[in-house]
């Protein structure tokens, strides 16, 4: 079976980028190096039709998983009211 793509992963597993279709040996190699200089890639893993992927996930036994939550915002601080000066 064809891969429907491929993901970049940094040293750390995290997907730095994705990109669509086939490549060949030497087509892989060339985005890998281009992708090492531009994401800090480290390694190229193939990605199956139906397979979702995100950028900022991470890549864990075989597995893509979702990037964690981000924090939530906090909440603002209430509007001070000053009573005008008479």
């Amino acid at each position: 079976m064809l891969p429907s793509g491929y993901a970049f992963l940094n040293a750390d597993s995290i997907v730095v980028n994705v990109i669509s279709g086939t490549l060949n040996e030497q087509q892989q190699a060339q985005f890998l190096r281009d992708y090492a200089i531009l994401f800090s890639a480290t390694q190229i893993v193939e990605v199956e039709t139906d397979t979702a992927v995100w950028i900022g996930g991470s890549y864990t036994d075989g597995t893509f998983n979702e990037p964690p939550a981000p924090e939530p915002l906090p909440e603002p601080l209430p509007e001070v009211v000053t009573e005008p000066e008479i």
